[in-house]
């Protein structure tokens, strides 16, 4: 298993399945879901209007994004309430989100970071690393971890380059 650090645009990610994460309590949407939305013409608004519950804790939704990004399936895992999730809810969002990924097939697959408290920490990477363990399938499973947050990017890459890799 390998899990890569990435800048930049999530959703010019080209791999398998792309990991995105909101909170229930947060609208407008915000963020890369909020440029999925738009990409993918309100398709994202159009579900959470019909389904209110769409981002409450561990809820998954699998949206098929008809070649409007160049990665095929997103899985948009629900986060519950800002003031209630926690490092322990964290490690849970993403396994739950990279089990969705390896019952689809996903080998290769991004993953946006989740801030706790608006804020970015160094266990963001660890926490993916072991919700990951479990779903590499004899080391043929790639985790791109991209973040909005330049500065966090850069910090895990000078500070943490021992735990990008395993295998």
């Amino acid at each position: 298993m390998a899990v890569q650090i990435r800048g930049g645009d999530a959703l010019n990610y080209r791999g398998d399945v792309l990991l995105l994460f909101h909170p229930s309590d947060v609208k407008p949407l915000v963020g890369t879901l909020a440029l999925l939305d738009w990409r993918c013409n309100a398709a994202v608004s159009a579900l959470l209007r019909k389904k209110p519950g769409l981002f409450k804790f561990g809820q998954l939704t699998v949206l098929a994004t008809q070649g409007k990004i160049p990665t095929q399936t997103v899985i948009m895992t629900g986060l519950g309430s800002e003031e209630e999730f926690s490092p322990d809810l964290r490690k849970e969002a993403y396994r739950l989100a990279l089990e969705a990924a390896a019952k689809l097939g996903g080998r290769k697959v991004a993953v946006e970071g989740i801030p706790l408290a608006g804020r970015h920490d160094k266990g963001v990477l660890d926490d993916l690393a072991i919700a990951a363990r479990p779903f590499e399938k004899n080391g043929r499973l790639t985790v791109s971890l991209f973040s909005t947050d330049k500065d966090f990017s850069l910090s895990l890459r000078e500070g943490d380059e021992s735990r990008t890799s395993s295998g």
